[in-house]
């Protein structure tokens, strides 16, 4: 009896059922990688990364990277360096969020949008700590795999948007402006007006275990495709 041939089909089947029954974790799955210069408005690379590494060693493997102290600050990326005397430099979020930390020490979670962009600082360097074209992070995926509960708030006449906006933050909480909101949430407010999507702190200096506050104008279509990534704000 060739007990071989009735073998490998039963381990095939065991090895088929323990994958079903492993569930994935933050690790698994990719992130997005962006680099950028001028507040987005010039894009070196834009490309798909394994979660579950840190982001300097995503950002090595898709670009050409030197560092500086002691290898946790980048100094440049693709032959573009940081100058102090020109007040320009790497400066990185995800999920939209700046980073509070050495990109050594920031590991990737499934979903991330891991953003570099090159930028003069000089107006803004202890201000901005959130942008809004990594939209719709982040609603989704938070910071450092933590997230935040979503309500969105509508103009009168602007419900069936908020209703499209809602589904694709997937939460439930849709009110009339002026309703209350829990003060943990992040909150996206659908407005009437020139067309623009700004961000900021709920409460500014919070850093990005803070909640923030979207304001959004113009067509929930033009949004949901994308026509608002990689921009710190608009206009």
């Amino acid at each position: 009896m060739n007990l071989w041939r009735f073998t490998v089909p039963l381990l095939a089947v065991l090895a088929l059922a323990g994958c079903r029954g492993v569930r994935p974790t933050a690790a698994d799955g990719t992130a997005r990688l962006w680099v950028t210069r001028d507040r987005g408005s010039e894009v070196i690379v834009d490309a798909g990364v394994p979660a579950g590494q840190t982001l300097l060693r995503a950002l090595r493997s898709k670009a050409t990277v030197t560092t500086r102290y002691g290898g946790g600050f980048v100094q440049s990326i693709e032959g573009l360096g940081g100058s102090a005397r020109h007040h320009e430099d790497w400066f990185w979020f995800v999920n939209g969020l700046a980073g509070d930390r050495s990109a050594t020490s920031y590991r990737l979670q499934r979903g991330d949008v891991a953003w570099w962009d090159y930028r003069d600082w000089s107006g803004d360097a202890s201000t901005l700590e959130v942008v809004a074209g990594a939209f719709p992070e982040p609603f989704l995926h938070g910071f450092d795999g933590k997230t935040r509960p979503a309500a969105v708030r509508y103009a009168p006449g602007l419900r069936a948007g908020a209703e499209r906006v809602a589904r694709a933050l997937e939460t439930g909480d849709v009110a009339p402006a002026g309703t209350a909101t829990a003060a943990s949430a992040n909150v996206f407010e659908l407005v009437a007006g020139a067309p623009h999507l700004t961000a900021a702190m709920r409460s500014p200096g919070s850093g990005p275990s803070g909640a923030v506050r979207f304001s959004f104008a113009g067509p929930v279509s033009a949004l949901l495709a994308g026509h608002y990534d990689r921009k710190f704000s608009s206009p």
